[in-house]
């Protein structure tokens, strides 16, 4: 769940990079020339050429952005199973109940690892600024794609920005929750948890899991309904200049911003 939008389609229809998604701007001057153009990486910052592609993320970086999203959505499957009895039939994805409610915490701690790794890595970009605010200001041009009303973007824009955070705190939250659901006796001694207490943490547990439901859909539909392309950025890990162009103008990777 790390912010992948904008898409990868020198095609697409004018308009700044997606709302909600992280696009990794490595910005290490890792560029690629096509046979016969005769253009240095370093031309792609000025002018950015047809033919050059730069990385947008890294192996790594695609790796836990793809850890964090495949283990939610099991944990969404499974948690919508456990909520209600008409839904328990999802379970069968799994293994059936009993093996998914053994599965489904061990599969919520390797998410909270996931987002801890993608908060590390994205975290120092993911400041919100004076530009960022004025993006925030726009996102009806943007909704609209009236690029002309859309100030421009550097490596992430400031709908990227939000929904990192919003997915950081959404993700702490659910792990907190989370504790008292699966220890209602305690951990390290500290005593069983109270009814109210576990039934509180449950509520919790729900809503993160739903409002982390809806931003899913958010960012799976910009990165390929609203933006086609961008879901093969975050499978190959590289943009063309096109792409660098149109999204985010102010993301210059061969001078490392």
């Amino acid at each position: 769940m790390s912010p992948s939008h904008g898409s990868n389609d020198p095609r697409d229809p004018p308009g700044p990079g997606g709302l909600a998604g992280g696009d990794r701007g490595e910005g290490r001057g890792a560029a690629s020339t096509s046979p016969g153009s005769g253009r240095s990486a370093g031309a792609e910052g000025r002018g950015r050429p047809r033919g050059v592609t730069f990385q947008r993320f890294t192996y790594p970086e695609r790796v836990v952005h793809w850890l964090v999203g495949l283990t939610f959505v099991y944990l969404l499957l499974t948690g919508l199973a456990f909520s209600h009895p008409r839904l328990f039939w999802l379970t069968l994805l799994s293994g059936g109940g009993p093996m998914a409610r053994i599965l489904h915490p061990w599969v919520g701690l390797l998410f909270s690892a996931s987002l801890g790794a993608m908060f590390f890595i994205w975290a120092r970009d993911m400041g919100v600024g004076p530009q960022d605010r004025e993006w925030l200001g726009s996102v009806r041009a943007y909704a609209t794609r009236d690029r002309a009303g859309v100030p421009p973007a550097g490596k992430y824009n400031g709908g990227q920005k939000l929904f990192f955070w919003g997915m950081s705190v959404l993700g702490l939250a659910h792990l907190l929750s989370g504790i008292p659901l699966w220890f209602p006796d305690g951990v390290v001694g500290t005593g069983a948890f109270s009814s109210g207490t576990v039934n509180g943490m449950r509520l919790v547990h729900y809503l993160t899991t739903v409002a982390g439901g809806l931003l899913l859909i958010v960012h799976v539909y910009l990165g390929t309904v609203a933006y086609p392309g961008t879901l093969g950025a975050m499978l190959h890990g590289r943009v063309t200049g096109a792409w660098a162009r149109l999204h985010h103008p102010l993301w210059k990777p061969d001078e490392g911003n």
